[in-house]
């Protein structure tokens, strides 16, 4: 890529009124006359959003789920563009604001036509409604406390909701729009939005099942176990096998990070992921990276945060993802809610036994990539992650001995290493959420930034960059409430940690 695609619009809107509804009730009110469209069709509008929630163009892509999805430990971004980056934890203004202003740019002004046309009712609102809690969830688990359930139409700049306000709004967003789209499915059974839908063609049972996941994920993000009880015990259900995974296909735009790395030798592959994979020899290998064309290690991957003068060209020989233009890249997968349901079984917030969640995440992941069967990598007991040592003589020591084999001995902590360290693999490439999870568990064990240049040299270690830091125009826009989101939150810094992270078991 010859330049970077810089976002430097102001922060623009969030919405959306806070509708409690179970799956069960009110179907009449979702589909009669009074909700006809007065102009346009929402499906018109509605696509556009839909691509919030895993960006395909490219410089959207590249900004924030490969750029800022970097810290997750799935890629490097080996282009140091005059070594400004977020893996030296030194970004620029202007790069920093990348998910939060292309998520409001991407939504809300559509989210608001949709809104108008509708009354704020039936179907294509919920549809609406969903995508934005989606995508909004994306931006509060990178920059905390955010405006959001105040916010209406031509009133922006309103208060902040506290951390954990934004996720129950989140979370009621989802559940109450995956009600509406569950009933309009049972009951008509059409799907009016089609193939403009790149995720389930408009598929509302499945979309349901999205909502309904994307509810359990921030559930357990935030440690309301209540919420997370409720959304699981959904009749909408959530989604439990590879059938239901919410694939965003990039059709002609084609993939961004086949595009970023074929074509612009922008990005290679991390360490962290080849080294725990490699360690494990994990048959997915793959089918996520392409082998390496030095060395004696079949897929290798190079360390983040490298130096302002590193050249690209020297990465050429790593490993990069092994995708093809046509590769859909996933927004939520059946692993991950089995995965879930093992922390929520580990932690006691419901009943079953862990051990069988979590190797049943293991198992729909190597179904999910056409790996086999996972019987032999389940009942491994000895492999651990691998310490890295690749061609440019850089090294990274790890402590951390994770197996894979559940230990019925092992401790709470260990298991719970073992369940992220395992939802982890099975999320790639999902950069945003590996960064999330890491913050909030601590889990896996990173490879620390070859090179930090961070000017207030308070960040040294990828374990103190928490978050990222407010667009520089809600200080001057909507200056008193960002004063005081930032006086609640503990300072406007990437040391700054959120409120759900260090939750410990």
């Amino acid at each position: 890529m010859n330049t970077i695609f810089k976002i430097f619009a102001n922060a623009a809107v969030i919405g959306g009124l806070v509708a409690v509804a179970g799956c069960t009730k009110n179907f009449p009110e979702y589909n009669t006359d009074q909700y006809a469209l007065r102009a346009e069709s929402p499906s018109l509008v509605i696509p556009s959003m839909i691509e919030t929630m895993m960006y395909v163009q490219q410089n959207s892509s590249q900004m924030a789920d490969q750029m800022v999805g970097s810290l997750g430990g799935y890629f490097t971004n080996v282009n140091r563009w005059q070594g400004a980056n977020f893996d030296t934890f030194n970004v620029s203004d202007g790069w920093n604001v990348s998910v939060y202003d292309q998520a409001f740019q991407g939504v809300y002004s559509n989210y608001f036509k949709v809104e108008d046309l509708t009354d704020g009712e039936g179907h294509w609102f919920a549809f609406a409604k969903l995508v934005k809690a989606a995508s909004m969830m994306r931006v509060t688990d990178c920059y905390g406390p955010i405006p959001y359930s105040q916010v209406r139409d031509g009133d922006m700049y309103v208060a902040y909701d506290s951390g954990e306000d934004v996720y129950r709004n989140i979370i009621e967003d989802l559940l109450s729009a995956a009600d509406v789209l569950y009933q309009y499915s049972a009951q008509v059974g059409a799907s009016p939005i089609g193939t403009s839908d790149a995720i389930y063609s408009g598929n509302y049972a499945n979309w349901a099942k999205l909502g309904v996941s994307l509810a359990m994920r921030a559930a357990m993000r935030a440690g309301f176990e209540d919420e997370f009880v409720r959304a699981m015990n959904s009749e909408c259900g959530y989604i439990t096998s590879n059938s239901e995974n919410a694939m965003m296909d990039p059709k002609t735009q084609g993939n961004p990070y086949q595009l970023a790395s074929s074509s612009w030798g922008d990005i290679r592959i991390n360490a962290s992921i080849t080294d725990y994979m490699n360690g494990y020899n994990d048959p997915r290998m793959p089918f996520y990276f392409t082998a390496a064309t030095s060395g004696s290690v079949t897929y290798q991957g190079i360390r983040m945060g490298q130096p302002a003068n590193f050249n690209k060209a020297s990465s050429t020989p790593f490993s990069q993802p092994n995708f093809l233009a046509s590769t859909k890249l996933p927004v939520f997968v059946a692993a991950e809610s089995q995965f879930l349901l093992a922390e929520a079984a580990l932690r006691g917030w419901i009943s079953g036994d862990a051990k069988t969640y979590y190797e049943n995440g293991i198992a729909l992941s190597f179904e999910q990539w056409g790996a086999g069967s996972a019987a032999a990598y389940i009942a491994d007991e000895e492999s651990v992650p691998a310490d890295h040592n690749d061609f440019l003589n850089q090294t990274y020591a790890r402590s951390t001995e994770v197996k894979i084999a559940w230990d019925a001995e092992s401790t709470t902590e260990k298991h719970l290493e073992q369940i992220i360290t395992q939802k982890w693999i099975a999320n790639f490439p999902m950069g945003l959420e590996a960064w999330a999870e890491y913050r909030r568990t601590g889990y896996p064990e990173l490879c620390e930034s070859v090179s930090t240049q961070e000017p207030a040299a308070t960040i040294s270690s990828i374990k103190d960059y928490h978050r990222l830091r407010y667009p520089y125009n809600e200080a001057n826009l909507n200056k008193d409430n960002y004063n005081a989101a930032v006086s609640a939150l503990g300072g406007d810094h990437e040391s700054t940690p959120l409120f759900w992270q260090g939750k410990g078991i």
